[in-house]
């Protein structure tokens, strides 16, 4: 199978993509969701995401193996739709699709432009565009430099989660958390949670950056989603344990800086922005590809055309965080039905399973349907 790639990735460097794509948006607000649950449920819940992560990006990396790399619209429009109406479907799925990553675009730049406007005093508007166009020039010179950066930004990320976590435990810390038991709260819980430690745009890149190598894929998949649970029970754990008072900010962590003290809020303002960057590098990456695939513009003109309406979206649109984060986790996992379905026509007409072997079969399929339904159902029901 030949892989057309802008640029190679190193292991590392596709760990890294996994990382940075899992721990931006969906990470931040994980905490404030925690607070309707008990330790105890985050704690399986974060290690039942896991397990589900792992299989279901499996699946997305061996659909987009047996495409050549592409994006998972070609890959439906390939495998899934025939016959006069297949270039219709194709625009559709591209329009439901592209619209899913432009909201989770928006959120992001809505997160970031909130950091900027409470650093610097800015109006939300130039924030927006302030981080928009920080953001956007690192994916503006492609593939590899995105990797590069996620590289050192997870790193960073990592430096200061550790920091943050040591300076919670100096201080007295909260009792274990716990809150009376409701389902809404346990499924919208594990939406986010889902959510916060998914990387589907960042499977596809691997997939491509490493050449199709299937056991590098594979340990790229493992590692990169290990570190992303470690990441978010860390920082909920911290957060819970930490700050003082009800936890009421969507941006969770600088609240727990500022239970900590003034160097703490530094560094939980530094982690929530380049959280919030490492994702937005990575599905503006997608979109990019996803536009370029579909019509055939050169990447950057196709990055324009992906992201501006993601900014304009996000200054005219919906403005709160959360909203923009539960909506995205909603759609996103509906379209992971389809790309079940899609994955088992693939898995039978390629006759061979390079990268899932046993983990793609038929009664994994099922349980990645169910948990995408209960995805689905828990970033809709209202909290209690």
């Amino acid at each position: 199978m030949e892989f057309k790639s802008e640029a190679k990735l190193t292991t590392f460097e596709a760990i890294c993509m996994i990382v940075g794509n899992s721990i931006g948006t969906g990470i931040i607000a994980v905490p404030y969701l925690a607070t309707k649950n008990s330790m105890l449920d985050v704690v399986w819940m974060v290690a039942l995401a896991y397990i589900i992560n792992v299989i279901l990006h499996l699946i997305i990396a061996e659909l987009s193996y047996n495409n050549g790399g592409v994006q998972l619209v070609k890959s439906f429009e390939g495998e899934l739709f025939h016959g006069a109406a297949k270039k219709v479907f194709s625009w559709l799925v591209f329009v439901v699709y592209g619209l899913a990553i432009m909201i989770g675009v928006s959120g992001n730049i809505n997160g970031g432009a909130q950091i900027f406007t409470n650093w610097f005093g800015m109006p939300m508007w130039a924030a927006q565009l302030v981080y928009y166009g920080i953001a956007g020039c690192v994916v503006f010179m492609g593939m590899k430099a995105v990797g590069i950066a996620q590289k050192y930004a997870v790193v960073l990320l990592m430096g200061i989660v550790a920091a943050m976590t040591v300076g919670t435990l100096m201080h007295p810390v909260n009792t274990p958390h716990s809150s009376e038991f409701h389902w809404n709260n346990l499924l919208a819980l594990y939406s986010m949670v889902v959510f916060a430690t998914s990387a589907n745009q960042a499977v596809i890149q691997v997939v491509k950056g490493l050449d199709g190598n299937s056991r590098e894929i594979r340990k790229s998949i493992f590692i990169g989603f290990g570190l992303s649970s470690v990441f978010v029970l860390i920082v909920t754990m911290s957060v819970l344990l930490g700050t003082k008072g009800e936890i009421n900010k969507e941006l969770a962590y600088m609240q727990l800086g500022e239970s900590i003290g003034k160097w703490a809020v530094i560094l939980a303002g530094i982690f929530s922005l380049f959280a919030l960057l490492t994702t937005f590098w990575s599905n503006t990456l997608a979109l990019r590809d996803v536009v370029h695939e579909q019509i055939n513009t050169g990447n950057r003109i196709s990055w324009l055309i992906a992201t501006v309406p993601c900014i304009l979206f996000a200054m005219f649109g919906v403005n709160s965080f959360i909203v923009l984060t539960r909506i995205m986790s909603g759609v996103v996992v509906l379209v992971s039905i389809m790309l079940v379905l899609t994955y088992g026509k693939s898995r039978r007409k390629a006759g061979a399973s390079p990268i899932c072997g046993v983990i793609g079969t038929v009664p994994f399929q099922v349980l990645m349907v169910l948990s995408t339904i209960l995805s689905a159902v828990g970033s809709l029901v209202p909290l209690s």
